[in-house]
């Protein structure tokens, strides 16, 4: 177990991480919380998204939290905690993949940054839709 003393900022209890696999090359302390940096979580799944591309594709569907929430199955204190950091958007992968994939099943195509720069547009209709 790592323990992290409170002077790190991590709450007054400190920060307690345990079960640390060598998947996990680091340990980043953002704003009170931990979140484990993982090899493996960067070589499978999609490429994480941000959170102003949540918040720009729930503006183009004219979602609100509750709605993108809903469509995800993820807890809607869940999405607002998320959101309410800027950058990568943090949290489980899964949590990740479950907001990508209903943002996507709802039309919003995701933009990487070597498409041009991070953003969304909504997919162009193939020939099947």
């Amino acid at each position: 177990m790592i323990r992290a003393p409170s002077s790190l900022g991590c709450g007054q209890a400190g920060l307690s991480v345990t079960a640390l696999s060598p998947a996990v090359e680091t340990i980043e302390i953002v704003s009170n919380r931990a979140r484990l940096v993982s090899t493996q979580d960067e070589e499978t799944g999609p490429e994480l998204i941000t959170t102003r591309q949540v918040k720009a594709a729930r503006a183009l569907l004219d979602w609100s939290q509750a709605d993108l929430a809903r469509a995800a199955d993820v807890s809607e204190p869940t999405l607002a905690r998320l959101e309410a950091e800027d950058g990568t958007l943090g949290g489980r992968r899964r949590t990740n993949d479950k907001l990508r994939s209903a943002l996507e099943r709802a039309g919003i195509e995701f933009i990487s940054e070597s498409d041009g720069g991070i953003g969304v547009r909504f997919r162009k209709p193939s020939a099947s839709d």
